[in-house]
C-alpha cells in the first residue's frame, strides 16, 4: 500500500477483508459441501476480485523496472514452483509452461498487462476516460462470445476485469476516494448488494461465468447475466468503499497490519489450499483462513517476496 501524507487506513482494512475472502473462497472450493455453500461462494466471487483490481488500478503507476521485478519475476518463479509442487508433491502429471497461468497466478499476469496499458490510457481528459471505460465494458461483454479466448495468457479475464482496473485508475485521477462520500450512492448500492443475494440464488448463475475465464457457451452464461454481475460488482465496490471510509478509517490491531501485507498471503496460500485435507465444512474453511492470514501476512514475508531489487 502506498504511503501518503495521511494514510488511508480504511483501504488497508478493506484489503484485509478482500484477502480474507480470497483465501476463504479458495478453501470453500475444496471443502465438503454444506447448506448454502455455493451461494456464499458466488456472493464472494461476485465482487472480491473486481474490488481488488479496482484498488490495484487506484495505485497503479507505469514503471518498467517495477513491472519486471515486482510482477514478471514473481510470475515466472511461482509459476515454476506451483507446477513443480503439483507434479512432485500432489503427483499430478503437470509439465512446465508459462503461457497459461497456474490457478491463482492469472492475477499476476493480468496486472502485468494492465500496467503495460497505462501509457495508452493515461489521460486527464474526462471524456477520453469515460470513452475508455465504456469501450472496456463493451469488450468485457463481447469477449463472452469468443470461444477461443480462455485461460491461455488469461486473455478472457484480462478483458472481463479491465473495467475495474480503469475505474480505479481514473478514480485516483479525479479526486480519489473522497469523491465517493455520497449518502444516496451508498443507499442505492446497499439495496443492490442485498438484492444481489436473491439474484444469485434464483438466477442460476454458473461459477464459470463468475470466474471470467469462459465463453458464454462454455459456462452457460449470457450477456445480460454478465452485465448484471458487473452492476452487482460496482454496487459492492461503492458500498464497501463508502462504508469503510466512514466506519473503519483507523488503525485496527491485527487487521490493518495484515491489510498492508496481502501480497505474500496471495502468493503462498495456494500451497496450503491444495495440500491440506478438507476436514470439514464452513468452520474448517474459516479456521484455515484465520490461521493463514497472520502466518503469511506480515512484514517478514512481505519483505522477502516484494522482489523490489531495482530500488
Amino acid at each position: 500500500m502506498v504511503e501518503q501524507m495521511k494514510r488511508q487506513y480504511y483501504l488497508d482494512n478493506l484489503r484485509f477483508l478482500l484477502i480474507f475472502l480470497v483465501v476463504f473462497a479458495h478453501f470453500l472450493e475444496v471443502c465438503p459441501d454444506f447448506f448454502g455453500r455455493n451461494l456464499l461462494y458466488q456472493v464472494i466471487y461476485s465482487f472480491h476480485m473486481p474490488a481488488f483490481l479496482f484498488l490495484f488500478g487506484y495505485f497503479a503507476k507505469f514503471s518498467p523496472k517495477r513491472i519486471f521485478f515486482r510482477w514478471c519475476i514473481p510470475y515466472v518463479i511461482f509459476q515454476t514452483i506451483y507446477l513443480l509442487f503439483e507434479r512432485c508433491v500432489l503427483g499430478w502429471n503437470t509439465g512446465l509452461q508459462y503461457t497459461t497461468p497456474y490457478w491463482i497466478l492469472w492475477y499476476l499476469l493480468v496486472c502485468i498487462f494492465y500496467q503495460l496499458l497505462i501509457p495508452l490510457c493515461n489521460t486527464e481528459n474526462k471524456l477520453r476516460q469515460t470513452l475508455a471505460v465504456i469501450f472496456s465494458i463493451i469488450l468485457a461483454l463481447a469477449v463472452g462470445f469468443v470461444d477461443k479466448i480462455g485461460y491461455p495468457l488469461s486473455l478472457s479475464r484480462f478483458f472481463v476485469f479491465l473495467p475495474w482496473f480503469l475505474l480505479g485508475f481514473y478514480c485516483k485521477k479525479n479526486g480519489g476516494m473522497e469523491k465517493l462520500k455520497n449518502k444516496k450512492v451508498f443507499a442505492i448500492s446497499a439495496v443492490i448488494v442485498v438484492s444481489s443475494v436473491l439474484f444469485l440464488h434464483y438466477a442460476n448463475v454458473s461459477n464459470g461465468l463468475l470466474y471470467g475465464s469462459y465463453s458464454y457457451a462454455k459456462c452457460g452464461g449470457a450477456l445480460w447475466l454478465r452485465a448484471a454481475l458487473m452492476l452487482i460488482s460496482l454496487a459492492w465496490i461503492a458500498f464497501l468503499l463508502i462504508g469503510f471510509q466512514k466506519c473503519f478509517n483507523r488503525k485496527i490491531p491485527f487487521i490493518t497490519n495484515i491489510g498492508q501485507n496481502t501480497w505474500p498471503i496471495f502468493l503462498l496460500h495456494g500451497f496450503l489450499v491444495k495440500a491440506l485435507p478438507a476436514f470439514g465444512g464452513l468452520w474448517w474453511a474459516l479456521l484455515a483462513t484465520i490461521v493463514i492470514l497472520p502466518l503469511f501476512g506480515n512484514r517478514v514475508f512481505q519483505k522477502i517476496l516484494s522482489f523490489d531489487w531495482h530500488k
